[in-house]
């Protein structure tokens, strides 16, 4: 009688196991993450690339990514956090000069600064020295 038991327990334990997988299985076909939404681009769409910060795995500190001199936006400098938890990981998010067409292949980009001088040109070389990286946002990727 006590193997018939565990018998019918582990038929019964490996359908339902069985069973989670295939509704697994069935329902992992969709796509969501909270506060983003699906957008389909057609050929040679712009998109603009946004810019987080300057971060470095040398030091802690963030900085801004106009901290240093580049490239401004014609209209000029426009935060634009995009949900809460960017607000609340405090990231500054701005838009770029920086865009990018869909589907068209493109090698050259050219965005121009003023001449920079010695004490810009020290701050550039400490942030290199630094091992900043720029954080860059295209389409929320």
């Amino acid at each position: 009688m006590g193997t018939f038991s565990f018998s019918k327990k582990l038929f019964s334990l490996s359908t339902l196991a069985l069973l989670a997988v295939f509704l697994f299985c069935v329902s992992s076909n969709a796509f969501y993450l909270p506060g983003s939404y699906m957008h389909t681009y057609i050929h040679s769409e712009s998109i603009y690339a946004k810019v987080n910060s300057l971060t470095s795995i040398e030091t802690e500190l963030p900085y801004s990514y106009y901290n240093l001199l580049y490239c401004h936006p014609q209209g000029g400098i426009k935060r634009s956090a995009e949900n809460l938890g960017e607000l609340l990981m405090g990231d500054q998010i701005d838009n770029s000069p920086y865009q990018f067409h869909v589907n068209v292949n493109e090698s050259l980009y050219l965005c121009t600064t003023n001449a920079l001088n010695e004490h810009e040109v020290k701050l550039l070389k400490q942030r290199t020295h630094d091992l900043y990286q720029v954080n860059m946002i295209l389409d929320n990727l």
